[in-house]
This record gives structure tokens, sequence and C-alpha cells, in this order.
């Protein structure tokens, strides 16, 4: 194998270079145990490259690192796009790329043509200069090499009133962990639930909180210009050259008010959003310059030029910014963004048992409970050992009320959960009770309940009347089933098509003594399965819930076998006729 890919990379212009004859000052490991780098040149229009190939253990699985060891002097310090800590190049998306390991020879050939693709295309970025710049879509923020972290609960605007707070926690090892933490001031609550659950001391935001400016910057050009920004002059040379009017409000900002502390909050359009912590010397800066009277013209240049002193900076730090808001944190579980997310909705669970538990985590990550309507977990049975093979919950849990310990761990999941509810006792079937919820699950598995809830919500008239939502596993854990009840078809509809059901059993299951499976004793019933139907039947759950969402329901009915036979598709079962639901 060795041979193979020593004779493939020669064969594509590689030398191998021993570590005694690699450059001085590189950031590769040139000790003896590494016999040597494959070093090539690559010429492009702005001059040329050479880079050297960083093999892995595994070549087959792993493609190898390249490292520039040299570039053309008029791009040293300057924006490249793929270009990183200005020796890593970024060739190609690894972890989301697809070749044959099978065969070394072809796939590093393509290594070879792609690291020359991407140094062509990074040059022709460069030159062209242009502000939607393909080439860094989106990763604009990946060559800004922060030193420390910055995390918004909220979204950044002009209009939001961010307050930054620097936390901190002492770890095991002694060590000290810390993070800025921007949020509105009517995120209190959230903010301390932040601090909670990641473990920091609620003690810092007794400290005075950080100035925070939201500036949105529209960039002329991102690639080629010097990067990243060192110092505070630098930071407002890059603005006064890609965009004058940002580079005019941060000034104006800075200006405003006597204050030490300051976080600019950059958002680069079609970019992720960039941070700078500042700290002032205001004896530098000078009284005259605070609190300018509005009618006099000011002048941006010269007060730029004071801001960019060589003393005004006391501490400049690049952060990393990371989206913890609302809506990011559920922007990945839901079919369509412009659909929204279950934060919306006022949703009610009844029984918090395997499928329940399951599906309660599901529609938290979906964002029930995430805003100001209801998530009510209903269950008045409480969790016990033999609970727990097939439950989410935790030994922690034993002897608690299901549904009070179920809402506790969704608490606790996330600072954004904040409507959540656990009820120990049985959903109280009533009209009244019903219409104040969208939409009502019934994870209970009990026909009784299934029936009777199918009744009682046919007496509201549908403008207040919620979605019923029945999932339960049938065949003692041979499938999993799901009804969406709009007002179109019912659980007792379901149940009565001769064609599907006898007897309430469905007819696949006729030849089964499931009595015979189930384990009865006084107050007790359970049926010996493993937990992966229950798994399948809240997810399927979830898609129902989330089709609410939706203007039409794509289907009120869905299934999955797992006794090896076919699964119906999904589809939409029409009201039965001779219901004794529906038609009484």
């Amino acid at each position: 194998m060795k041979q193979e890919l020593h004779h493939t990379l020669l064969g594509c212009g590689f030398r191998y270079t021993p570590v005694k004859q690699m450059p001085k000052g590189i950031l590769l490991d040139i000790k003896s145990r590494r016999k040597g780098y494959y070093v090539k040149e690559y010429s492009t229009k702005g001059g040329v490259f050479v880079i050297a190939l960083v093999l892995w253990n595994d070549p087959h699985i792993q493609l190898p690192f390249a490292y520039i060891l040299q570039q053309p002097e008029q791009y040293k310090g300057r924006l490249l796009p793929h270009i990183n800590f200005g020796f890593y190049l970024c060739y190609v998306a690894q972890m989301e790329a697809d070749w044959n390991s099978n065969d070394l020879k072809s796939t590093y050939q393509d290594v070879d043509e792609q690291i020359q693709l991407t140094l062509d295309n990074s040059v022709a970025s460069v030159e062209s200069g242009t502000s939607n710049d393909v080439e860094l879509e989106g990763e604009f923020s990946a060559y800004w090499q922060s030193e420390e972290d910055l995390y918004l609960l909220a979204k950044p605007s002009r209009k939001a009133q961010l307050k930054t707070h620097l936390v901190e926690a002492e770890l095991s090892s002694g060590s000290i962990r810390r993070e800025y933490v921007a949020a509105c001031s009517e995120q209190s609550e959230e903010l301390a639930k932040w601090l909670n659950q990641r473990k920091f001391d609620e003690s810092s935001l007794q400290e005075v909180s950080i100035t925070t400016h939201c500036i949105s910057v529209k960039p002329n050009r991102l690639a080629g210009v010097n990067w990243p920004p060192s110092c505070l002059r630098e930071v407002l040379s890059w603005l006064k050259l890609v965009d004058c009017s940002a580079h005019a409000r941060t000034v104006t900002l800075l200006m405003a008010k006597r204050t030490k502390r300051h976080m600019l909050l950059l958002d680069v359009e079609g970019q992720d959003e960039l941070a700078v912590y500042l700290e002032l010397n205001l004896n530098v800066i000078g009284k005259r310059y605070f609190g300018r009277n509005a009618a006099r013209k000011r002048n941006i240049n010269n007060e730029a030029a004071l801001l960019g002193g060589k003393f005004v900076s006391a501490n400049f730090k690049r952060l990393g910014v990371t989206r913890a808001d609302r809506d990011t944190l559920l922007s990945r579980n839901q079919p369509r963004p412009d659909v929204g997310n279950l934060s919306q909705k006022r949703i009610a669970l009844i029984g918090c048992g395997t499928i329940g538990g399951y599906l309660a985590e599901l529609l938290l990550r979906s964002g029930a409970g995430c805003g100001e309507n209801d998530f009510h977990l209903y269950d008045d049975d409480s969790f016990k050992p033999h609970n727990f093979a097939r439950h989410s919950l935790t030994a922690h849990n034993f002897g608690l009320a299901k549904s009070i310990a179920l809402a506790n761990s969704l608490k606790e999941a996330v600072h954004i959960a904040q409507s959540i509810k656990g009820i120990d006792r049985q959903f109280p079937i009533q009209a009244d009770v019903l219409s104040k919820y969208d939409i009502v699950i019934d994870a209970t598995g009990r026909p009784p309940v299934s029936k009777r809830l199918a009744a009682v919500v046919r007496t509201l008239s549908a403008d207040v009347r919620p979605m019923i939502i029945h999932a339960f596993n049938d065949g003692n854990g041979r499938a999993s089933k799901v009804l969406v009840d709009d007002g179109s078809c019912c659980y007792g509809c379901m149940i009565s098509d001769p064609a599907v059901y006898r007897n309430n059993v469905d007819l696949r299951f006729e030849g089964i003594d499931q009595e015979k499976e189930k384990h009865i004793s006084c107050g007790s019933t359970y049926t010996p399965y493993d937990a992966a139907v229950s798994h399948i039947t809240a997810a399927l759950a979830q898609e129902a819930v989330l089709n609410t969402l939706e203007h039409t329901l794509p289907w009120n009915y869905s299934e999955h076998m797992l006794d090896g036979s076919r699964s119906k598709k999904p589809r939409t079962l029409k009201h039965f006729s001779g219901c004794n639901i529906c038609d009484e």
C-alpha cells in the first residue's frame, strides 16, 4: 500500500522530502519519527504555492492535510478563500465527501487536481474582489481566528438592546472556563437557566454588563483584505475599506458614551456574525470627545484616528460568535423553515410511558414548550425500576411521578424550555379542557381513552376543536401506528373498517394469542418486547405533529410493521359510515 501511494504521488509531481530538508519554523512535525513529506509546487495566476501533504495512519479513509509551505508574497497576511491560519488549505469538505476508499491511485490523483482547483479559485476570488464571493459563501467567520467564545441568546439587530456578560466556572482540574453571553434585558430567566445548565457561577451576573453594539456590515468585497485584524485600528481600517456606513456607525457608537468596555457585534451580510471585545482607555481619549453636542458637525475620520491610537485600546479580543437563540436551536428539526415550529402551539401529551417519554423529547426539540404556549404532560403513574429499560428517564427519577420527572428533564435540557408542566393526574376528557389546546396527543395505548377522546372532541365546534393524534403500539409490539384525527376520520372509523379490523383487532394479528403473551397481575400489565417499536411510534407521532404546521395534512394514518410483513404506505383514511362514534 505504501509503495503504491508513493509511486502515485511521485507520478502527480510530488517530491518526497525528508524532514531534515524541510524549512525551519513550520508547524509540521519534523521529529525523527516521521520520515518526510510529499511536497509539490502549484502554479496559479497569482504565483507559485508550495504544498506539503501530511498523510494519516489510514490514507484510504482519511484524506491528507494540505500545508502551505510557501505562498506568493502579495498574499501574505491577506484573506484568501479556503486558506486558514496562513497555512491550512481546505481543499475538500472531508466529512461530507465520498470517494472510492479502495482505489488509492484514483483518490490521490483527484486530491492533486482538487488542490490545484482550490488554489486557482482562491486566487481568482482575490483578484475579482466581489462582495458576493461564492468562494467565501457562509464561511467568512472561519478566517476570524477567534480567541474566546460569545454566545447569543437573542437575534442580533439594531433594535435589540443586547447586554453581554463574562461568565466563569472553575473546572475540577482547577482551570477556569469562561465565555461571553449576550442576551436582551427581558431574557433574565433564560440567562439564569443558561448559566445553571452550563455550570457557570450566577454571581457573574452581578457584575456590570458590557455595552453591546450591533453593527450591520454590507461589504463591497471580502477576499484579499488584510486579515484577521489584530487591533481596533485594523478593524476600523477594514470597515472603512469595505463599508463606510458601518465604519461611521462604529466610530459614533464608541464615542457616544464614556464607557470602558464594549462589545462590537458585526453582522456581515450573507455571513455569520463576528465579535470584538474592547477596553478603551478613557483618559487617553479625553473628556472633550464624549457627549458631544449633537448639533455640532463631527469629524468621523479624526475620531477614528483617535480610537485607532496606540494606547487607546487597552484590551482587544476577537470572539467567535455562536447563535443560541430559539430559532437557531430549533432550525434543524422542522420540515421547512417557513412553517415555523411548535412553540406556536398549545400541546397536551397524555401518557408519559415509553412512547410519551421519547415523544416528549422529540417535541421539545421541535419547539414544544419553548415559547409562551403551554406544553402539558399528563400521567398519574410513577416511574419504577422495572420501567427503566424502555424509558428515557434515569434512576434519579425512581419513585417520582412520570409526568413531573419528564417535565423537569425537559426543562433542564435547554434554556428556552419555559412553558413545560408535568401534571400527575389523568387527563380530564372534557370539552372545556380539550378546547384549551391546539394539539392533544394520546400516547396511552388504551382504546377506551382513544374512543372517549374521539367522542368528546366532536362536541366542540370546529374553531375551538384541537387536533387529536393517537400514537400506539399494536400486535404486542409488532406494529407502530399513528392516526391523526382532524375531524374527518376518528379512532372509531379506523377500527370499524371490516377490511382491516374485526372485533377491534387488526386482521394481521388475528392468528396471535395476544393475551397469552401479556404478563398480567393485579393492577399491572406489561408485554415483553424491546423499546424499538416505541421509538418508531414516537418518531411517527412527531412527524404527525409537525404536519399540523402545514396548510394541509399529507396523511392521517401511518404505520410501520416490525414483524417482517409489509407496512402500508401513509394514507388518508376517510370517515367510515356506521362508525359508532362519528355517527352517534
